[in-house]
């Protein structure tokens, strides 16, 4: 049995359906809040309603199960949650229930730049999780992301549907490693398939673009439209002023100014050398995927 923390996001459906497919017994636990559970779930899926703040539901959860994909995030909650109690508390917590019920394999869903000293809080939760899981005593692969592209994709599409333009934060220029959501759910598949991501941490993206060429694409698909940019300098003053009214927008804002500065980037074709047979899933794919839907 394969448990998928955060199964009914964007990523953990993906990985449910894919594992599901591969003939694997899944369980999918999530809160059923920011994402709702499927109405029926699919063959081979047992669905838990359980909470990252729960000791006992994560003992529930990881009962019975030889791996465990932590793909769970508070950064994009806007209630109910923050990178701290999920991508630091949470993990923590789970991995401690998981140790103790003798999961052999752990998969750390992670972000490129995580480290102790990293501007953003999220990536400061996601290091402790990661090395918490290193001195676990269990087997653990942790897959550092990049920005998840078709995330980026549906928020800048969504003004244009409703005000004909899309929003850029920033100038927009700065490039920044993307990921997308088939190329994470290939990376996982490929820990859980056996030991050559065992004991290590790959850093795994798909195309490096600037938020301009997603703004440009985006209207070049749907034929319409305009670009809106919101300055750096009101950037920084959303970052400030916004945390105590709104923490979610505080950390938006802190995230566009580190895209900004260019440390979003890094360089996929490094560890993907290493695994040929996995194509790359980038923008135009996206795209066209979004056509189709």
């Amino acid at each position: 049995m394969i448990l998928v923390v955060g199964g009914t996001g964007r990523l953990g459906s993906r990985l449910t359906g894919e594992l599901v497919g591969h003939g694997a017994s899944v369980r999918v636990m999530a809160r059923g809040e920011s994402q709702p559970f499927p109405g029926k779930p699919m063959d081979g899926v047992e669905l838990v309603r359980g909470s990252l703040a729960s000791g006992t539901d994560c003992g529930r959860g990881v009962a019975g199960c030889s791996h465990v994909v932590f793909a769970a995030s508070g950064f994009g909650l806007k209630r109910g949650g923050n990178p701290r109690t999920v991508d630091r508390d949470g993990a923590l917590r789970l991995i401690d229930a998981a140790s103790r019920a003798g999961v052999e394999h752990v998969v750390m869903m992670s972000m490129h730049g995580a480290a102790p000293d990293a501007p953003l809080d999220f990536l400061r939760m996601k290091y402790a999780a990661e090395e918490a899981l290193k001195a676990s005593g269990m087997a653990w692969s942790v897959i550092r992301m990049g920005a998840n592209l078709e995330q980026f994709l549906d928020s800048m599409s969504q003004p244009l549907h409703t005000k004909g333009r899309v929003l850029v934060f920033g100038s927009g220029r700065a490039p920044v490693t993307f990921t997308s959501t088939p190329d994470a759910a290939a990376a996982v598949l490929l820990a859980l398939s056996g030991p050559s991501l065992h004991g290590r941490t790959i850093e795994w993206g798909s195309e490096t673009h600037s938020f301009n060429t997603l703004a440009e694409a985006v209207l070049a698909h749907a034929g319409k439209g305009s670009i809106q940019r919101i300055p750096v300098a009101a950037l920084r003053v959303m970052a400030a002023v916004a945390r105590p009214i709104s923490p979610f927008m505080a950390r938006m804002a802190r995230a566009a100014l580190w895209m900004e500065s260019g440390e979003a980037s890094f360089n996929p074709a490094v560890q993907r050398a290493a695994f040929p047979e996995i194509p790359v899933i980038g923008l135009r794919e996206s795209l066209d995927q979004i056509r189709s839907t």
